[in-house]
């Protein structure tokens, strides 16, 4: 039971992973992300204030006469969060709720941000950091023009408060004691415990969404890569990869058979049954080449009614068997047009096989030479690249 628990939760995780679910999701959606994950983080700032004040241990630390005032406030911005929340998520159909309520809320977000890094000191360790976690998240998730123009004015809030406070005109981290602020900070372990306490949830979920942006952005790199290898009709590889993998054997001295095959008279079934009819041909003799082939061999539309299967480190007799089991397996297979009618199809077949001291480009044409000889004595049939050299 406890193996197939953890085999759930494996899956569920690469799903979720392989999926772009995050990079899909709609501004409003990612909006919704950062205000759940900022009324969260005020209510670990609740729970720290309510620790420190009613701590024996560390109540000296705190600025009592402020915190009345700071918890009322920190109550506040904590149940706005979560309303915020509602309107976005109950509210989401709405045209107004979906155009502004991005801007709102993450306006918000930041004010709450530049509110709670004051309190604890606009030059501490956890306000710098957590400033630069968030602003990175936020150009990963959401718009250039949206970050930047709530970027811009919170840097500047930032800038002039740090130098309000250097020149004494605002206080330091009131949230703190006057004692702890004129104190050595870093000596100080209820100080250094804060401010651990106020980034790691920041530093921990910033390098969770790290790490799924960044892994689907990998993975949508890869199926953009896959499908710009992928013969769209049929499913099966397209003459570019097979271009590629041709290359990679020769380059390796890789032994190797090629053959091409080409449906006879398939122009006819296009004009009597359409081209859907056509296309449908098409798949069924893509699926049984793709059944007939091993892990290490690939077949790929070559243009049109051509295909091609490139055999890993096989024989000739070896090729020709596999082209003569996919010749009689294309011949047998019956196909109906939409009045039921039945549709036979044939294929003719070209074999050669790799020699290091040709190219690629002579492999081929051995093989194509090969199928037109096929096609000349008759079509559905298999010939080989040899059989040339007897006839020449």
């Amino acid at each position: 039971m406890m193996f197939f628990k953890t085999k759930i939760n494996h899956d569920f995780l690469r799903n979720f992973m392989n999926n772009s679910v995050l990079m899909n999701w709609s501004m409003l959606n990612k909006t919704i992300l950062i205000l759940v994950l900022g009324g969260l983080d005020h209510l670990l700032w609740l729970g720290w204030y309510g620790f420190s004040y009613f701590s024996n241990d560390w109540n000296e630390f705190i600025n009592v006469e402020y915190f009345p005032f700071n918890i009322s406030i920190m109550l506040i911005l904590t149940g706005t969060f979560f309303l915020l929340t509602s309107i976005c998520y109950f509210f989401r159909q709405r045209k107004w709720v979906q155009l502004y309520f991005p801007y709102i809320a993450l306006y918000f977000f930041a004010i709450t941000y530049v509110y709670s890094g004051y309190n604890i000191g606009i030059i501490s360790p956890a306000t710098i950091a957590g400033y630069i976690s968030i602003v990175t998240v936020g150009l990963m998730l959401f718009e250039r023009k949206l970050v930047y123009s709530i970027l811009i004015p919170v840097t500047c809030i930032i800038i002039f408060s740090s130098l309000k406070t250097t020149f004494g005109h605002f206080p330091y981290a009131p949230i703190y004691s006057q004692s702890l602020n004129l104190s050595v900070l870093y000596h100080n372990q209820f100080w250094v415990f804060s401010q651990m306490f106020f980034y790691i949830p920041i530093f921990i979920v910033t390098l969770l969404l790290y790490e799924i942006l960044i892994t689907q952005w990998r993975n949508r790199e890869q199926q953009i890569r896959n499908i710009s290898h992928i013969d769209p009709l049929t499913g099966i590889y397209n003459r570019r990869k097979i271009g590629k993998f041709l290359r990679a054997m020769h380059a390796e001295s890789t032994d190797f058979a090629v053959i091409l095959l080409d449906l006879d008279h398939f122009k006819t079934v296009n004009d009597q049954y359409g081209h859907d009819m056509g296309d449908r041909v098409l798949q069924k003799v893509a699926m049984i080449l793709s059944k007939n082939v091993h892990e290490n061999d690939l077949v790929g539309r070559f243009g049109g009614e051509e295909f091609i299967i490139v055999l890993k480190e096989k024989s000739l007799e070896e090729a020709i068997n596999f082209a003569e089991i996919c010749r009689s397996q294309i011949e047998n297979q019956t196909f109906y047009d939409g009045n039921r009618s039945k549709i036979y199809c044939t294929a003719s077949f070209g074999v050669s096989i790799s020699d290091q001291r040709k190219s690629i480009e002579f492999i081929l044409k051995q093989s194509d030479r090969a199928l037109y000889l096929a096609k000349k004595n008759g079509r559905n049939q298999v010939r080989h690249c040899f059989e040339l050299l007897n006839r020449s």
